[in-house]
């Protein structure tokens, strides 16, 4: 009786999901959508544009019309699929260009130049993003996530959302 149940339940999440978009269905499973993607490459006034079009009930037809104006469908079109699966799940991957970057984890609160006299020597440039600031303290900003870009290539990244930071938490009040 118990599993006759649960199969009826499972049916009916499954019955309820093939009436959802693939837009939908992503956002369900925890994932960016094309949407959430777009809107992390668009500018603020692209985005409140966006935003306005879908609150007149635009068709999808005329938003995709809109991304590939503004630019934002190419940049999609044009990552490969191995790298498209792994920004769907908000996630970087070393090497990922700069736009895949912001695709899966939007505009960095900060950007810095962190290239040493000897790198740039030799021709190369390193930035460092800083995402989702936290707070300040003696003159220390402290940030939950980081990556570095070696000429224009994911070098390293750090998501400290999910580690424990004591001196953070010290530092900012948290628990």
């Amino acid at each position: 009786m118990k599993r006759s149940g649960m199969l009826v339940a499972v049916l009916l999440g499954l019955a309820a999901l093939a009436g959802c978009s693939a837009q939908q269905q992503a956002a369900m499973r925890g994932e960016l959508t094309r949407r959430d993607i777009y809107l992390n490459l668009m500018t603020p006034e692209q985005a409140a544009k966006f935003r306005l079009l879908e609150s007149q009930e635009t068709d999808e037809e005329h938003l995709v019309l809109y991304c590939q104006e503004v630019g934002v469908y190419q940049k999609w079109r044009g990552v490969p699929p191995e790298a498209q699966q792994v920004i769907r799940r908000g996630r970087l991957a070393e090497g990922l260009s700069a736009d895949e970057v912001q695709m899966a984890w939007g505009k960095a609160a900060k950007a810095e130049d962190v290239t040493s006299a000897a790198e740039r020597q030799a021709g190369h440039q390193k930035t460092l993003w800083s995402f989702d600031y936290v707070g300040e303290r003696d003159g220390v900003a402290a940030y939950d996530r980081q990556v570095c870009f070696l000429d224009d290539k994911l070098l390293w990244f750090k998501d400290f959302r999910d580690q424990p930071s004591p001196w953070k938490w010290k530092w900012f009040g948290r628990k």
